[in-house]
């Protein structure tokens, strides 16, 4: 007899059970990550939207982001346009610790894709 029933015919997303197991994770921080990975690969991470969607602090979630760089799931960068014109703080998350070498690799496709579109 099958306990477990998954429905993966519809609104289903296929992540590595590597986070879902890592112990040094909280039970919160696991189920915010679980709520990122969720969505479409190029969904643009804001906290406050992320907060909204759980009912819960703009500071939880910025706690729980602490916990999730520090355990390697999500990489920060902070991109400069120079002078006056800004800066804007890109994400990326992972259902896997992301290494320093695959996070050159995306920092690189990041600057390519900004000198490009001129953003």
């Amino acid at each position: 007899m099958q306990y477990i029933i998954r429905n993966t015919n519809e609104n289903y997303t296929s992540i590595n059970n590597a986070f879902l197991q890592d112990s040094n994770l909280e039970p919160a921080t696991i189920g915010i990550l679980a709520v990122i990975l969720s969505n479409k690969p190029d969904w643009v991470v804001y906290p406050e939207e992320v907060a909204r969607r759980l009912n819960i602090s703009r500071r939880t979630i910025n706690r729980h982001f602490q916990k999730l760089e520090e355990a390697g799931y999500m990489r920060t960068l902070k991109h400069s346009f120079g002078g006056s014109k800004g800066a804007r703080t890109y994400r990326f998350f992972s259902d896997m610790p992301i290494s320093d070498s695959y996070f050159n690799y995306l920092k690189d496709e990041l600057e390519r894709e900004l000198s490009t579109s001129g953003s």
